[in-house]
């Protein structure tokens, strides 16, 4: 598996809770019509103790993921079937 870089815009309400917004790639912005779930998960690529995000991005399931402190990068992940 691959890690792929992400830029996304994000919301961090006041309890501290991140919510993406939406995903831009090559100039455009991807709305994330809708998360469907959060949580500690780590796919097998080196990251920091990431949250997965299971999202409709533009009516299409993806997974995102978002590294934990002090990376806090955001990434998906490419496989190699």
């Amino acid at each position: 598996m691959k890690r792929i870089p992400l830029s996304v815009i994000e919301l961090c309400d006041e309890d501290g809770k991140i919510t993406p917004l939406y995903v831009v790639k090559d100039g455009k912005r991807y709305a994330v019509d809708k998360v469907m779930s959060s949580m500690r998960h780590a796919p097998q690529v080196e990251c920091v103790s990431p949250t997965r995000y299971d999202c409709m991005i533009e009516g299409r399931k993806k997974t995102i993921y978002r590294d934990a402190y002090p990376s806090q990068k955001w990434f998906s992940v490419m496989r190699y079937d």
